[in-house]
């Protein structure tokens, strides 16, 4: 029979080293186990601004520039040479038609007048003198014709009969030479008398002066050119403003659309028209870009508006009301990935859809009821969509399909 102490040996017999060791190893992997459980590298994460879909009114625009001026701008100028004697108006004064805008010093024109009239008086002497030689060699002629005739051909002699009748008809033509001359002389002092009247400018219509380009002791040169004196706006209260439509944007832009624009000057106010026209015909500039022009009238009651004032105008090609909207930045979002080859685990573009590649902004400005695709947030990962879209203003975009509004629309995200 066992003694207590041989019994307490058997059931607890003496670690050799070995068995420690083994102990001391399994301890270690279990150690190690947790550790990398806990703190193992369980990838990337990232956060996701998103936004959900509104419901709002969008539109898409054509922006241009262009210049106001008043819807009839008479340039007024004159047609003949001289040195400005007065000046009756300033700019911004209101002018009736025929009121006296400036005079030109008539000295110069009234002697062209008084020669002329001279020259008037002395054809109409030599046209007399003519007339008279004229009734005698014909007299001449005449008689003698009469005395062949009844002496049967005997006296005068034929020789003497044609040089009657040549006389006679060389005094003829100098009769209508001398005419010509006077219609000659009435001519140029008619044309002198136009001077003289065309020397007092006045106003050909109902307006305001906009400009005045000459002051009392100027010289007028009209010898090649009619100098720009005035410039008279017929009614201040229309105005019409000119823009430049690229070649790219012209097809999308009509008649009667929906214009807002603005002015340096009030930049915190808006106006709003209408296109009154498009020219069908281009204009080209200095750099080769073809422009098409096109014109908006404008109500300017309370003038507001001034000539020569430069306006940015945009232009409504489409709109949509109360349509569901979301950010453009939606439609070039692509999420990202981690790359695990040799590159360094650097982040890369998840691919989307075959054949998808992101869109310009201009792209998606003008595409209406396109196929497109975006990202919504499911259960904190982004899960692609398909959508169809409309209008769009460069900002927001309308869906006409393929989305609701409890939908997380992914726009941008960033690597915690």
């Amino acid at each position: 029979m066992l003694t207590t102490e041989e019994m307490y040996k058997t059931l607890r017999p003496k670690r050799t080293k070995k068995s420690i060791i083994i102990t001391l190893f399994i301890v270690v992997l279990i150690i190690s186990a947790i550790f990398y459980y806990i703190f193992r590298d369980k990838g990337p994460a990232y956060i996701y601004t998103t936004e959900k879909a509104g419901i709002g009114n969008v539109a898409s625009l054509v922006s241009a520039t262009g210049t106001i001026s008043a819807t009839n701008e008479v340039l007024i100028g004159s047609q003949v040479s001289g040195t400005i004697s007065a000046v009756f108006v300033e700019e911004n004064d209101a002018v009736k038609k025929g009121d006296i805008l400036a005079v030109i010093n008539p000295d110069t024109i009234n002697q062209t007048i008084a020669r002329y009239e001279a020259q008037l008086n002395s054809a109409k002497a030599s046209f007399n003198a003519s007339k008279v030689q004229y009734n005698n060699k014909k007299l001449n002629y005449n008689r003698l014709k009469h005395v062949y005739d009844a002496t049967g051909g005997k006296s005068p002699s034929r020789t003497e009969l044609d040089n009657a009748q040549m006389e006679f008809s060389t005094a003829q033509a100098e009769m209508y030479v001398k005419e010509a001359s006077i219609l000659e002389a009435e001519t140029n002092l008619n044309s002198a008398k136009i001077d003289l009247k065309n020397s007092i400018i006045t106003s050909p219509i109902d307006g305001v002066v906009l400009t005045r380009s000459i002051d009392a002791g100027q010289t007028v040169a009209a010898s090649f050119s009619t100098p720009e004196l005035f410039v008279i706006a017929e009614n201040l209260e229309k105005m019409k403003l000119v823009v430049n439509i690229s070649e790219a944007d012209v097809g999308k832009v009509a008649e009667n659309q929906k214009v807002r624009f603005t002015v340096d000057t009030f930049p915190d106010d808006e106006f709003v028209s209408t296109i009154y026209r498009v020219n069908k015909g281009s204009t080209k500039s200095n750099d080769n870009i073809v422009s098409y022009e096109t014109t908006i009238y404008i109500d300017n009651n309370n003038l507001k508006l001034r000539s020569g004032m430069s306006a940015t105008a945009d232009i409504e090609t489409d709109s949509a009301e109360n349509a569901v909207l979301i950010p453009v930045a939606a439609l070039f979002f692509q999420p990202l990935i981690e790359d695990t080859s040799e590159a360094g685990k650097r982040p890369a573009m998840l691919q989307g859809p075959p054949g998808r590649r992101p869109k310009s902004a201009k792209e998606v400005n003008t595409d209406i009821s396109k196929n497109a695709s975006i990202y919504v947030l499911v259960n904190g990962k982004p899960e692609l969509r398909h959508i169809v879209t409309g209008v769009s203003d460069g900002k927001n975009i309308q869906v006409i399909e393929g989305i609701s509004s409890e939908d997380d629309i992914i726009t941008s995200m960033k690597r915690i």
